[in-house]
């Protein structure tokens, strides 16, 4: 089919000629629909069938113009029906990639909580499309989209720049597997950059918020247990909520953090300390091992599954009762256990381990994580 170049003194919104009927040896209907991502229009031709009498082959080729251009009038493109990876609809790639990452899930290669990441940035993503640019084909999706897009959430919906980093983050790790498949020729989220990421407002633990939480922690047993883990075993919010009673070994004084339920993804062991001890005897003397270590039944031990939402609101119950600045947050705890633990004396490697993270990239290749408990950290003094 041959192309028809706008030219510059046409208006940049034209994206299509109204269809029209051509009568020669055989009858045609021609018109021309706007290439996506480009300024040019192709030529689309479709054969009138031979119908006897004459009058009605007409009448019929006049219906086929009107609905032709019915639906070009409604922004319906025949690139939108393209079976080949040049014309991808939006919808369709984001379904093949997500059945991908179920299967990823499936073999353990990525977690469950990133398949709720994406589909939540997907969502607000395509909601924006929608809305601003009413896209349907992923050519479509050029670089000023994109930084449309970024704009939107960093400026409009007020993100944080960690915030706005993920959603970089999910475009870039799309766009890229869109490229190796075929569907794009490049990356149009390659070349932008993260926003540097602001100090932590979360602030280590004084000893008045401590006490404050010593005594919610009468009335809220379950939930102060529950914040103790964070304290002593440097457990995170989501991995806390996935934590089964079978995980908990306290003849050996040890909590296992399943590969599948780790941000890291790997099978590790932390410590019990001696301090941590008595409050989860007391919390699983009636549990079942199938049970979640904190369910959502008021945080006990329980078989429904505890959102992590659910620790957050509960915290600021706590800071709202007992007036407590904003700066002290959930997390705090985790930090507060980690400095505590340091200025106890415990070697900065044994902390490592205790809290899984790589902060010590030297040592980490040549220190082995703990088999069951770490003794040192078993029996450290340093008490919340």
């Amino acid at each position: 089919m041959s192309k028809f170049k706008i030219s510059t003194s046409a208006k940049m919104f034209i994206d299509y000629k109204p269809a029209e009927l051509r009568k020669n040896k055989d009858w045609l209907i021609v018109y021309y629909a706007k290439i996506p991502a480009s300024n040019e229009l192709k030529r689309f031709r479709v054969r009138v069938p031979k119908i006897s009498p004459l009058r009605e082959r007409t009448q019929y080729a006049k219906k086929m113009v009107e609905i032709i251009n019915n639906k070009l009038q409604q922004g319906w493109s025949p690139f939108y029906e393209a079976e080949n990876n040049n014309y991808k609809p939006i919808d369709d790639v984001f379904s093949i990639y997500f059945l991908l990452i179920e299967k990823e899930i499936a073999d353990g290669v990525k977690r469950i909580d990133t398949l709720r990441s994406y589909k939540s940035f997907h969502t607000v993503f395509m909601s924006f499309l929608n809305k601003k640019y009413s896209l349907k084909l992923l050519v479509e999706i050029d670089t000023q989209v994109v930084n449309t897009f970024l704009d939107y959430i960093y400026l409009e919906r007020k993100v944080s720049p960690i915030t706005y980093n993920n959603y970089l983050q999910f475009l870039s790790t799309f766009f890229s597997w869109c490229v190796q498949k075929g569907y794009l020729p490049k990356n149009p989220a390659k070349n932008f950059k993260n926003k540097p990421k602001p100090p932590k407002k979360r602030t280590v633990l004084t000893s008045e918020v401590k006490e404050h939480l010593k005594n919610y922690g009468k009335e809220n047993k379950e939930y102060y247990i529950l914040c103790m883990c964070i304290y002593y075993a440097f457990i995170r919010k989501t991995e806390i909520t996935k934590i089964k009673v079978a995980d908990v070994n306290l003849k050996m004084g040890f909590i296992t953090v399943l590969g599948e339920n780790a941000k890291n993804k790997k099978t590790e062991n932390v410590t019990i300390p001696n301090a941590l001890q008595p409050y989860l005897e007391d919390l699983l003397k009636n549990a079942n091992p199938n049970d979640f270590l904190f369910s959502h039944d008021n945080f006990k031990s329980g078989p429904k599954q505890l959102a992590p939402k659910k620790i957050s609101d509960q915290w600021a119950k706590f800071r709202k009762q007992y007036n407590i600045p904003l700066q002290f947050q959930f997390y705090s705890l985790k930090d507060t256990g980690i400095t505590d633990l340091l200025n106890s004396g415990i070697p900065a490697i044994k902390v490592r381990d205790q809290a899984r993270h790589h902060d010590l990239k030297i040592t980490e290749s040549y220190t082995q994580r703990n088999a069951t408990f770490d003794a040192m950290v078993k029996n450290a003094d340093f008490v919340f």
